[in-house]
């Protein structure tokens, strides 16, 4: 009874793990008076790439990438790569299928991602850094029009693998290749007031 609810469900979490984790705190401990005297300029990079694996078994990656800077002198770098292995239900259509890769699965993931960012930076000696809520279907949308643009006369804007460059949160995508690998891109460029 329990299996084919399971086999029912549009999307079901297999697994979630660290694929890839780095912190890096180069200057310390010089840069904790720095920080004292000066708030650093923070910078948040987003990026969700599912990967089919077979049939309707998926990996999807969610990186964070942080950093923090005092003038031109690093406060701490942060590369995490925290993925799931999903099912999704056969009788998905695709549009809905790609929603539920690049929205709702890393909407699952973001608040175990986000514990692991406030953990490095307060293990490291900051204050923990604590992101807000990522729009991931805005993201979605944003990456769609990117996309849309892109093929309307500017395909050098819209590749596989985009960034946005904004400042207080805003984003920018392009459209993810079809099948493996596709991504979608977000980046924060913010000063940090009293928190890493």
């Amino acid at each position: 009874m329990a299996e084919e609810a399971a086999q029912q469900a549009p999307l079901t979490i297999n697994s979630q793990y660290v694929k890839d984790h780095s912190f890096e705190n180069p200057h310390a401990p010089g840069i904790y008076g720095k920080m004292r005297e000066e708030s650093p300029q923070l910078n948040i990079n987003v990026e969700v790439t599912p990967t089919h694996l077979q049939g309707s078994l998926y990996e999807v990656a969610l990186r964070l990438e942080a950093s923090a800077k005092i003038g031109e002198i690093s406060a701490f770098q942060i590369d995490l790569h925290y993925a799931a292995v999903v099912t999704l239900a056969e009788s998905l259509e695709e549009a809905v299928r790609e929603q539920m890769l690049m929205i709702e699965v890393p909407r699952f993931l973001f608040p175990f991602a986000r514990a692991i960012l406030a953990d490095d930076t307060r293990d490291g000696g900051f204050p923990p850094l604590i992101m807000n809520p990522i729009d991931f279907h805005q993201m979605y949308v944003s990456r769609k029009m990117a996309a849309a643009g892109g093929q309307a006369g500017t395909q050098g804007d819209a590749q596989g693998d985009s960034q946005g460059d904004t400042q207080g949160g805003g984003t920018e995508a392009a459209a993810p290749a079809e099948g493996d690998g596709g991504d979608a891109g977000a980046e924060e460029n913010t000063a940090a007031n009293g928190q890493a």
